[in-house]
Order: structure tokens, then sequence, then C-alpha cells
């Protein structure tokens, strides 16, 4: 699986809960545990989460974010894994690759 991989780190002031620094809304990177991979969550106009994926990395099988509808078809909420680096920086094909990657330097 991905080693050490990086993520592009990011929580939408909206979104609640334990993922990522409460309030930090500047997009960041982190350094991920062995084995993990990015994940990137969307909804239709901007980025909700990006950050390490905790689950298996044989889940995230692309190198890239392609990202699908989360939970049933049609939702406005799209999710992407990958194993690239940076990988979740952008959502390709989708209205809200836009801005989520800056300031990476």
């Amino acid at each position: 699986g991905p080693q050490n991989l990086t993520c592009v780190s990011y929580k939408h002031p909206s979104v609640r809960g334990a993922l990522g620094d409460a309030g930090a809304a500047a997009a960041g990177a982190v350094r991920c545990p062995p084995g993990q991979c990015c994940v990137g969550i969307w909804n239709r106009s901007h980025a909700l989460v990006q950050g390490c994926w905790g689950g298996r990395g044989d889940a995230c099988p692309s190198a890239t974010c392609a990202p699908s509808p989360a939970g049933h078809p049609g939702s406005s909420v799209l999710l992407c894994l990958c194993h690239g680096h940076l990988c979740n920086g952008n959502a390709t094909g989708t209205a809200a690759a836009t801005g989520t990657a800056v300031g990476l330097g």
C-alpha cells in the first residue's frame, strides 16, 4: 500500500466533528500514517473535507481523484479515494475543482 503519503488537508467551516483541526479553514498538507491514502469529499460548490483515509489502503486503487456520489445515487455529495501525492487536492470532472489546492507552495 501507499507509504507515508502526503494529502491535502482541509475542513470546511460548516463541517462539524473530529475530522482535522476545528476551525482550520485554510488548506494545508498532512503526512498520513503508513497504509493510508487520501480522501476528498465535495458538494456541488466546494470542498467539505480533505485528508487521510483511515481505511485499508487497497480501497484506494486510483492514483487520481475521480469522485463518485457518496451514499444514494444522485447525491450532491461526491467522494474520492486516491493514493497519488496530494491527489485529493482537486476533483477532476466536477464544478468544485477550483481553488481547493491553493497555498500549498
